[in-house]
């Protein structure tokens, strides 16, 4: 079955709510250009918010090692969304890591290939320009399904939804499923409903 991970909290209250409806992760942006951006306060407040069972994501963009290094005090996860080298991420623990990559067609895969064969789980968004994840925009099926039969520990991202996900697993079977922007009311609010109708879908 895969892990469920909903992305883009930025209210403690929310971070309950959908750990407690069984989201396996639950992903915080910490990068001040997204309309999702939250303060190291705010991490330490979701973190503190979430059940015990629900691993907390921190989600960067090119960051300062000393960001990292904080962020690693208080959230299990970090989850690199920009140009980072495999140098980079070689400096943290490879199990509290996260490589995701901005996907727009095969010639992408090349780019995966070197984190892959580390043993780094790796995140896969459809790419839009100047924007790091959160866009709503999908992933071509026949692409996802060349991404997920080269990596077990692959996740899945870009415009999943209570509305469509179902199909989604009836074509690819990844290590997870991320959701932000079409389960929301406006950027970091989420819709209680949708995301509970998106975990029941995954998860049965």
């Amino acid at each position: 079955m895969p892990k469920v991970k909903i992305c883009g909290i930025t209210q403690p209250q929310q971070g309950r709510d959908i750990s407690l409806l069984g989201a396996d992760y639950i992903g915080v942006v910490v990068y001040p250009k997204s309309p999702r951006n939250v303060s190291l306060k705010d991490v330490r407040d979701i973190k503190d918010a979430i059940s015990g069972n629900t691993k907390l994501v921190a989600v960067v963009v090119d960051p300062d090692r000393e960001l990292v290094e904080e962020l690693l005090k208080m959230v299990d996860i970090i989850q690199f969304h920009g140009n980072e080298s495999l140098e980079v991420l070689e400096q943290f623990p490879k199990e509290r890591v996260i490589k995701a990559f901005r996907i727009r067609d095969k010639r992408d895969l090349d780019k995966l290939k070197s984190f892959i064969e580390k043993g780094y789980t790796v995140l896969v968004d459809a790419y839009v320009e100047g924007q790091y994840g959160g866009t709503g925009s999908r992933l071509d099926v026949e692409l996802l399904r060349d991404l997920v039969g080269i990596w077990d520990k692959m996740i899945v991202a870009g415009g999943l939804s209570d509305e469509n996900v179902e199909q989604l697993l009836k074509e690819v079977k990844p290590f997870g499923l991320d959701a932000s922007s079409r389960l929301e009311i406006s950027p970091g609010i989420k819709d209680l409903e949708k995301v509970k109708r998106f975990i029941r879908a995954v998860k049965g």
